[in-house]
């Protein structure tokens, strides 16, 4: 979703591309609307005990596919919400977690028993759960933008040509528009009463970012969704960059050293001020 429509950005080589972004934005304008149109007095369940809907917040690359194979896929995260509306009845939301540095046992490159088999863990976890009088409880959203320096100078001709050649200069062009004036990613923090955090970020954060989140936050359930808003690329944490890899070095995560503890520190900051516990 990096390329734009203009020449030399995509428009002329991508035009498949550009017109299924189209097509893309007006489908999700559609749900909704669609759904605002469907509300119904709601607990996740409706009113007759029947799930409506199942959250489920994995992390792991939905990158199963051979690259070889260029049709789309919805990789092993389809299989796994096939498994939980077949199983509840329900519909299944799929929230990607802080997967930048994890990719999914396929067992054997078999995406689809990979997604089976966690579609019937998240089941298991879903008949454990009972509806509960959400009456008295407040939802909270904050939200915030950053600008960091990047690591990496993408205006650089000379790393802009090695960058053209790993990838396409077509993504090459829109990275450099989008970096002019540092990497900005967005951050989205929400609370329900007590018991519940969400997270969202726009990039790829590594596991232990939202592990330590978590731990630090002390609500009974925090939801971390990444590639959420936006996409600004990978946020390694400080000691993955000291030992390097893709993900962690500058081409592929180009924020500041230490961009990405910033941004859960604020995160974790947001959810105490947003319950109420610091000003």
């Amino acid at each position: 979703m990096e390329l734009s429509d203009q020449p030399g950005k995509g428009r002329g080589k991508f035009d498949a591309a550009l017109r299924y972004y189209k097509q893309l934005e007006d489908a999700i304008v559609d749900v909704v609307v669609e759904a605002d149109a469907r509300l119904q007095p709601a607990r996740l369940d409706d009113r007759a005990g029947k799930p409506i809907v199942t959250i489920v917040n994995f992390t792991a690359h939905p990158t199963s596919i051979p690259a070889e194979t260029l049709k789309f896929s919805a990789d092993y995260v389809g299989a796994l919400k096939d498994v939980v509306r077949r199983e509840t009845g329900g519909e299944a939301l799929f929230l990607q977690g802080a997967s930048g540095d994890q990719s999914a046992d396929r067992g054997g490159g078999d995406y689809r028993a990979f997604g089976d088999a966690l579609g019937q863990e998240a089941v298991k976890f879903a008949r454990t759960l009972a509806p509960r009088d959400a009456s008295g409880l407040t939802l909270a959203v904050h939200e915030d933008r950053f600008q960091f320096t990047s690591r990496f100078a993408h205006s650089n001709p000379v790393l802009r040509f090695l960058f053209e050649r790993a990838f396409f200069p077509e993504l090459v062009a829109n990275y450099v528009d989008e970096y002019a004036e540092g990497v900005r990613p967005r951050l989205t923090v929400a609370t329900l009463g007590d018991d519940l955090a969400m997270v969202a970020v726009s990039g790829e954060f590594f596991s232990t970012h939202a592990m330590r989140l978590k731990e630090r936050a002390r609500v009974p359930a925090l939801l971390f969704a990444g590639c959420a808003n936006g996409y600004h690329q990978y946020f390694p944490t400080i000691e993955a960059v000291a030992e390097g890899g893709y993900g962690a070095d500058a081409p592929m995560a180009p924020a500041e050293l230490g961009a990405g503890e910033h941004i859960m520190n604020t995160a974790l900051s947001r959810i105490y001020e947003l319950r109420g516990k610091i000003r």
